[in-house]
């Protein structure tokens, strides 16, 4: 179990061997209880990625931004375009998963 602060609100974040039973997911995020679940199965530069991606949700959520937090869409290209310009750097902060 790891623990982020975004925004000035802890999350805890938790690999598991499966995100939801009913979908498949890579990755999911609990705004009341503050946990982000990662699939352990993928490569680390996609869980890094993924992380990303949750991260922005929980930010966007914290500005009250819930709709742009909820499009699934816009928060990807977000992560995909920072993940692809600043990789190596998020990669070693984010180096604890493994």
């Amino acid at each position: 179990m790891k623990e982020i602060s975004i925004l000035g609100q802890k999350y805890t974040i938790n690999e598991v061997n499966c995100v939801c039973k009913d979908e498949p997911m890579k990755s999911s995020i609990d705004y009341l209880t503050h946990e982000i679940r990662i699939d352990r199965s993928m490569p680390v530069d996609l869980k890094q990625q993924t992380l990303l991606h949750e991260i922005l949700r929980a930010m966007c959520d914290a500005l009250g931004m819930y709709e742009l937090a909820e499009d699934e869409r816009s928060i990807q290209s977000l992560a995909t375009a920072l993940y692809s310009l600043f990789g190596t750097q998020i990669g070693d902060a984010f180096s604890s998963l493994r």
